[in-house]
């Protein structure tokens, strides 16, 4: 079952596997799929059935830890146990899982409409150096479906709209069109916000301003966490 929808675990222990994402496939259930639709959660638990205990408060997610977006590929950590979905729980509540990602962007354009100035110094412009980008976020558009960062001197009516968490995204640009960006706590879209304010959206992310293309230039491609006492680290290929 897993050869078969190109999901392939990338690390397994008696607690927690890693498990690589491929485009196109929902981490978990959404509101508007319908039920038979596959999700990564439902893959998975045709071989560990244990992930689907409703570890947290949202039992459709089942042993998951963190999402990707649909059309994003790669790694992302899925509990077996109570005890590990604890110790992640409140290791990610600390920022101590961090989760790299390898992206191209082949366009430098100016930001969608409702982007504020962007405040920061230009990741390909910064010779090999990382930059950080940080902003808090506010849903936008139609149906929600999209995101614009919010600065802590934008005007009041948009800082309510905020859940009142800073998010980071560190950038380093690996030549003119390849980046590494690196979390250690997400928001919706956060990355592919965040690159597109900068002025470098995602290829493949026509919804941020991106080069049009079949698919999302964009993969998780490490995950480093803490756990009973050691460090996990997990890489696949980009």
């Amino acid at each position: 079952m897993l050869e078969e929808t190109g999901v392939r675990i990338a690390y397994e222990d008696t607690h927690i596997l890693v498990v690589d994402k491929p485009a196109g496939l929902a981490t978990v259930p959404l509101k508007e799929d319908p039920p038979e639709k596959p999700t990564l959660l439902g893959v998975v638990a045709f071989a560990y059935p244990e992930t689907l205990t409703p570890f947290g408060r949202n039992s459709w997610e089942g042993g998951v830890l963190h999402r990707l977006d649909t059309p994003t590929s790669g790694l992302v950590i899925i509990v077996r146990t109570q005890y590990a979905f604890d110790a992640l729980v409140t290791a990610s509540r600390a920022e101590l899982i961090t989760k790299e990602y390898f992206l191209s962007s082949h366009l430098r354009t100016r930001p969608p409409e409702g982007f504020p100035p962007y405040p920061y110094e230009d990741p390909a412009l910064a010779g090999g150096k990382e930059v950080a980008i940080g902003s808090l976020f506010r849903h936008w558009g139609e149906k929600r479906r999209e995101v614009r960062p919010v600065l802590s001197e934008s005007p009041r009516h948009l800082l309510e709209k905020t859940s009142g968490v800073w998010y980071m995204t560190r950038v380093v640009a690996q030549g003119s069109t390849v980046f590494r960006a690196r979390i250690t706590s997400g928001f919706r879209h956060q990355v592919r916000a965040h690159l597109a304010w900068s002025g470098h959206p995602i290829d493949g992310d026509e919804r941020y301003g991106g080069k049009p293309d079949e698919k999302l230039h964009l993969r998780a491609t490490a995950v480093e966490f803490p756990f009973d006492g050691r460090t996990i680290e997990v890489r696949v290929k980009e």
